[in-house]
């Protein structure tokens, strides 16, 4: 069986796994959003506050996440093969490498709160930042655990019970919100610190729920019967020969997520030297930006996901039609979205704030964002799909050439040495990541003609 019966099936199963992963990814971008709009309407300067708050948290965060990564081929794989106890294996080392991070950068993270300054930013952003980054860093440790263990069931394709406590989260942060920030029903308003409070609250909730999640499907499913482990020993069994094997996939996608996500929030800290209004516009582009990527996001999650099933059971020819159709659907979804950006952009950004000169300056980029929508969706899918066939270095090496050796340096020049300030720099993002995506694709598609000899395509 091939071509159009192949793809089909396939592309049914790849949609069925997508939309709770893309819910669950717009969900977790929705809480920021959601945050934004508050803290916007409640001052700019303690939005300018969250922008330069969020730049170094998320930098941070992208490292584990990044590490988390490496769970992909491993588990997905091994979900392939039925090989219930290398999946558990992986997950007792994502999470024991999960707490090592939060404990090594969670510190950190306080320390660097109080040093906002040195990196740059003005004084007031920095007062605003410093209690929202310092209490922010305590949402780090449940994140983690909540991301490791969403993503082992991911890739074992159980994604609906994690989707709907992404939603009970999202009610749960504007409640918080309204009393944190804005002082409803007698609360102290707390601006750019409530919203870190509300955020903490969230994510807590979410590992929670997430563990009742967990024990329940651990429970219905005999995993932990069929693997011969206990639960318990996912934190006090030290597998070297998993930790080995993790790592040794999970750094470089660790690092190819640290690279694109250190370049935009370098924008970010760059931007805090031209002031709140500057700043305030960029975070509202790039929180749209960012809440779109989601869907691609999700898509690639799903792919990875599909890619590495099919390549544990030896049937190359699914896993690259996995690929294939998940990069289409990646650029399918970014269409929109960039016909959005070109048709209502300022009804978009009065979502955001009211303020007649961040609006303006936003209006300069918009457009910008709008043209590399699609390279932003081919890139994240084709890297997804790539990390299912356990390849992690081509997306890190396409990350480190393009946004780091051709974006970012341009994207400064034109900026503070062109005069051409904020749209300066984000022509050369929008440069970075048509390189990145123009790369991944193309071996992938080198990786795709090699594999897929006549005696693969008809053996399927």
């Amino acid at each position: 069986m091939r071509s159009t019966t192949l793809y089909r099936e396939e592309f049914i199963q790849l949609a069925r796994l997508s939309w709770p992963v893309i819910i669950s990814q717009v969900g977790v971008m929705m809480m920021g959003l959601v945050d934004s709009f508050v803290v916007g309407r409640y001052s700019s300067l303690e939005l300018a506050g969250v922008a330069a708050g969020n730049s170094i948290f998320w930098t941070v965060v992208m490292i584990g996440l990044g590490l988390l990564n490496g769970m992909d081929p491993i588990v997905s794989q091994a979900h392939g093969r039925g090989d219930h106890e290398t999946a558990l294996r992986c997950l007792g080392a994502s999470l024991q490498q999960s707490l090592l991070f939060s404990l090594l950068l969670g510190p950190f993270l306080y320390f660097i709160s109080s040093h906002l300054d040195s990196l740059g930013a003005t004084p007031e952003v920095a007062r605003a930042a410093a209690p929202y980054l310092g209490t922010l860093g305590l949402s780090l440790l449940p994140l983690m655990f909540a991301a490791a263990l969403q993503r082992y069931w991911q890739c074992l394709e159980l994604v609906l019970p994690f989707t709907l406590i992404i939603i009970g989260a999202n009610v749960l942060n504007l409640v918080l919100d309204l009393m944190f920030v804005t002082g409803r029903w007698g609360f102290p308003a707390l601006g750019a610190q409530g919203v870190a409070l509300a955020t903490t609250g969230c994510r807590f909730f979410i590992l929670f729920a997430s563990l009742l999640v967990s024990w329940r499907a651990f429970e219905q499913r005999g995993i932990k019967a069929a693997a011969g482990l206990s639960l318990r020993r996912l934190f006090t069994r030290i597998d070297r020969a998993m930790h080995e094997k993790f790592l040794r996939l999970a750094l470089p996608a660790a690092s190819q997520m640290v690279l694109e996500v250190t370049a935009f929030s370098l924008t970010t800290l760059l931007m805090a030297r031209l002031g709140a209004e500057t700043l305030a516009a960029h975070h509202i582009v790039l929180s749209m930006a960012s809440f779109t990527f989601m869907f691609p996001l999700g898509i690639s999650a799903a792919t990875a996901t599909r890619v590495g099933y099919h390549s544990g059971r030896s049937d190359v020819a699914r896993a690259f039609a996995s690929g294939w159709l998940g990069m289409g659907a990646g650029v399918g979804v970014m269409l929109i979205s960039a016909l959005g950006f070109f048709t209502i952009p300022d009804l978009l950004l009065r979502l955001f704030t009211e303020d007649k000169a961040v609006i303006e300056l936003s209006l300069s980029v918009l457009f910008l964002c709008a043209l590399f929508q699609i390279f932003d969706g081919l890139q994240v899918v084709s890297a997804g799909a790539l990390r299912g066939l356990g390849d992690t270095k081509t997306a890190l090496y396409a990350n480190l050439f393009s946004h780091w050796l051709v974006g970012l340096p341009l994207g400064i020049t034109l900026c503070f040495y062109g005069k051409k300030g904020l749209s300066g720099l984000w022509t050369g993002l929008a440069l970075g990541l048509f390189c990145t995506a123009l790369i991944n694709t193309y071996f992938w598609q080198k990786r795709a003609r090699r594999v897929l000899s006549p005696s693969a395509q008809t053996s399927s």
